[in-house]
């Protein structure tokens, strides 16, 4: 009996304690939070009669922030960090890999995926090991990834053009 009463003294003496702490922290924050809006309304107040004095806020130290986003068409103008230079590579039948999943013939786009593939059991095959009853689908597969490359070989060309025609660069032609 003595041990119950011992573990529920425990239990109540925990919950005690984790509320006293609590609400320690609480009015520490409260204390914090005050203090911090004094603060403001100071910063406030000094602002206010910096403005009626004629001082501008760049005067004051304050830095102005543009409120223009970056998008796709005008981020490099915003960056001044160089893009990397894009390089079209070619899809050569050859020399790409090729998986089976499903019962249907996918492209390898990486060769970290070959190791993933590879781990699940899925052998991963060049071109000229397909499948006879598959390999038809091989020329379509190319033509897909063909297209998705050049899609985001101009996608990367505008975003250099962009660059370089601030920063006198090369101007490359989109595909």
């Amino acid at each position: 009996m003595s041990l119950l009463l011992d573990k529920r003294e425990l239990k109540k003496a925990a919950k005690e304690l984790t509320l006293s702490k609590l609400n320690d922290v609480l009015q520490t924050l409260q204390l914090v939070l005050a203090e911090r809006q004094g603060e403001l309304e100071a910063i406030n107040e000094i602002e206010r009669f910096a403005r009626e004095k004629g001082f501008t806020l760049e005067q004051l130290g304050y830095k102005q922030i543009q409120d223009v986003v970056p998008t796709e068409n005008n981020a490099a103008i915003y960056d001044t960090k160089r893009p990397v230079k894009p390089k079209f590579k070619t899809l050569n039948k050859s020399s790409q890999y090729f998986y089976v999943e499903d019962g249907k013939l996918h492209l390898l786009r990486t060769h970290t995926m070959k190791k993933g593939l590879q781990a699940r059991g899925i052998e991963v095959v060049p071109a000229n090991k397909v499948d006879k009853k598959l390999a038809k689908d091989i020329d379509a597969l190319l033509a897909e990834a063909t297209e998705q490359a050049v899609c985001n070989y101009n996608s990367k060309v505008a975003v250099w053009n962009a660059w370089a025609a601030v920063n006198g660069g090369e101007i490359l032609e989109p595909r």
